[in-house]
């Protein structure tokens, strides 16, 4: 029986952005995590904000700001947004990241936090989980490995463990993840990557607290 996830657990959202981590020599940040980020400067990952370096050496683990690219209005879906209950509206206006929801699904659920934003739906058979996140940290000593797939604007990281498909990929600047979990029992698409992938490329700006002139 598939469980209706009605709050994010920082667990999740941290283990969700694994992939991203391997993309870009960085792991998203969890919203459990409040401590004050360090400066870091001299990391190549393009959307990592550079600011000068503090005293001491990077070992691993350091926080750094992602550099997010606010999408334009015209790139709102607001027939989208407006669909959503008055929380997930508001939860919206206050999100430090670009909010991607499911299209067709109004009872969508909205949650942030300082740096993060996690959206949660469900329909017959299958639930949908989808988070943001504008903090990363920087493991100089990992490499990089290349995307698995294309996915959404550019490409990602696509997995399935145990009937839950995972994606993980960058848009905007900010670090995105997101978990579908099915019953093949109850909808045809859920053992076919295409379908499930395609429903990851149909998510839609919903806004967040800031939009590019």
């Amino acid at each position: 029986m598939l469980t209706r996830i009605i709050a994010p657990s920082v667990t999740s959202i941290a283990l969700a952005s694994g992939g991203i981590a391997l993309a870009s020599g960085c792991a998203t940040e969890s919203p459990g995590d409040a401590a004050e980020p360090r400066a870091h400067a001299g990391s190549s990952t393009d959307d990592l904000r550079a600011t000068p370096r503090q005293r001491g050496t990077v070992i691993g683990g350091e926080r750094v700001a992602r550099s997010i690219a606010w999408p334009t209005a015209d790139r709102i879906d607001v027939a989208a947004r407006d669909r959503l209950g008055a929380g997930a509206r508001e939860a919206i206006g206050r999100a430090p990241v670009p909010v991607l929801v499911p299209a067709d699904h109004p009872d969508a659920q909205v949650f942030t936090g300082e740096t993060w934003v996690a959206v949660s739906a469900h329909g017959e058979g299958y639930t949908i989980h989808v988070q943001g996140s504008a903090q990363a940290r920087v493991y100089p000593h990992i490499g990089a490995f290349d995307p698995t797939h294309p996915l959404r604007t550019d490409d990602g990281f696509v997995t399935r463990n145990e009937g839950v498909w995972s994606f993980s990929w960058i848009e905007h600047g900010a670090a995105y993840s997101a978990e579908i979990e099915c019953d093949a029992r109850v909808v045809a698409w859920c053992d076919d990557e295409a379908a499930v992938t395609k429903m990851v490329d149909a998510f839609v700006l919903a806004g967040g607290r800031e939009e590019a002139p």
